[in-house]
């Protein structure tokens, strides 16, 4: 069977996850399209690459996926009213089609219907996160599409039980829906040996900065836990991508005289995860939904650091309470509470190794037994079987029909 895979661009380092996906697919030939790609660690030479002659060879030719992200953001964005690289792949496609057309994001899957349809072939789509409601707040002509894509498209994939209450209500047929979760590659994650001294705390929080992830809370409550705390450290890590964000976050370290207990990172290369993660005791991460509607996905590096075996302080936010269980794996808060986070942290800081290794094993048996990769490329692959299960049955009635 052979499926191509659609993004706008492939693949920046928050979607890691699916290149591992695809790597783990039982039978299935992979191929990828987009109109920008990054020469980064996700491309995999088992993988063929439909590149866009209008990503100028020799001269945008990105290894990062911060190189070029003026052009970047250029091409892509201007598919959505001038799709020169859908019609160009269609064209590229006509003769030899895939078997399935499998498109990530909502918007994706809006873009590509209409090559999907010309070349007579299936189209799946896994929505994410943006796509749910950020894009509706912004771009409420979507809410029309999401009709169409939800009337044409083969399976809608959601990555959480959450996700597929929401995409029906949104519209969506039920019996279209299916769930695929977000898993990380637990031989790239292993569990790591750690030894918690009471009196002592490193946490760390690693993401893009931007509103929804709980920056600024995760400060806040630091600060007020600093007091009860003297040996916390917090590390952060991550691209600067909210410069209103980046510079609140920085103030408020000066401000808050914590340059002292605060290590601010570069983001930190996918493949060196693991061996950074290491370092800490705990994985914060307060997400919360914003004004205009953003909200988590399923937070990936969540099920990475418990991979490890580092507990977690987050927040009752969408599918997280999915992802880490209350007491058993880490700690949830409610979405802004830094009062509450300040307690949790103070827990930590005062445990001792033996209850600290029960939650880490807890985590770590947690995410074996619910987010393995390879049991998510299973799920998926039993949903290509499908759909060319329904094909088939659908040609033999036509042809039927027609005698």
């Amino acid at each position: 069977m052979r499926v191509l895979h659609l993004f706008d661009w492939y693949l920046p380092s928050t979607l890691s996850w699916v290149s591992r996906l695809l790597l783990h697919l039982p039978e299935v030939e992979v191929s990828v399209g987009a109109p920008w790609m990054v020469q980064n660690q996700f491309c995999h030479p088992q993988f063929k690459y439909y590149r866009f002659p209008l990503q100028a060879p020799g001269i945008f030719d990105p290894v990062s996926e911060m190189q070029f992200p003026f052009w970047r953001w250029m091409l892509t964005r201007s598919q959505r009213f001038l799709p020169t690289y859908p019609l160009w792949l269609g064209w590229h496609l006509r003769h030899n089609p895939p078997d399935i057309l499998h498109a990530h994001f909502g918007p994706t899957g809006c873009l590509y219907l209409p090559p999907a349809k010309k070349l007579n072939r299936p189209l799946v789509v896994t929505f994410y996160g943006f796509d749910y409601q950020k894009l509706l707040h912004h771009r409420p002509v979507f809410r029309k599409k999401y009709q169409e894509l939800f009337a044409q498209a083969a399976r809608v994939v959601a990555a959480s039980p959450i996700r597929q209450r929401e995409l029906e209500a949104m519209g969506c047929p039920s019996e279209k829906i299916a769930l695929v979760r977000p898993s990380p590659d637990l031989a790239q994650f292993p569990l790591a040996k750690r030894i918690k001294q009471p009196g002592r705390l490193h946490l760390v929080q690693v993401a893009t900065f931007t509103p929804k992830k709980g920056y600024l809370t995760t400060l806040d409550a630091v600060r007020l836990a600093l007091p009860d705390c003297p040996n916390l450290r917090l590390t952060l890590a991550g691209e600067p991508h909210d410069p209103v964000l980046t510079r609140q976050v920085r103030e408020f370290i000066r401000q808050h005289r914590m340059e002292h207990c605060v290590t601010w990172l570069d983001p930190i290369d996918h493949r060196q995860m693991p061996a950074f993660l290491m370092q800490f005791d705990v994985f914060i991460h307060p997400s919360q939904r914003t004004p205009d509607g953003d909200h988590e996905a399923v937070c990936v590096v969540l099920l990475e650091a418990q991979a490890t075996g580092l507990p977690v302080l987050a927040t009752r936010h969408y599918d997280i309470p999915d992802e880490v269980q209350h007491t058993h794996t880490g700690f949830l808060v409610e979405e802004g509470d830094a009062p509450a986070l300040a307690d949790a942290i103070r827990t930590l800081y005062r445990m001792d190794n033996e209850p600290y290794q029960i939650l880490s094993r807890n985590a770590r048996a947690w995410v074996k037994q619910t987010f393995d990769v390879r049991q998510s490329a299973r799920q998926l692959r039993a949903i290509y079987t499908a759909i060319g299960t329904q094909t088939a049955q659908l040609k033999t009635q036509n042809s039927k029909l027609k005698t």
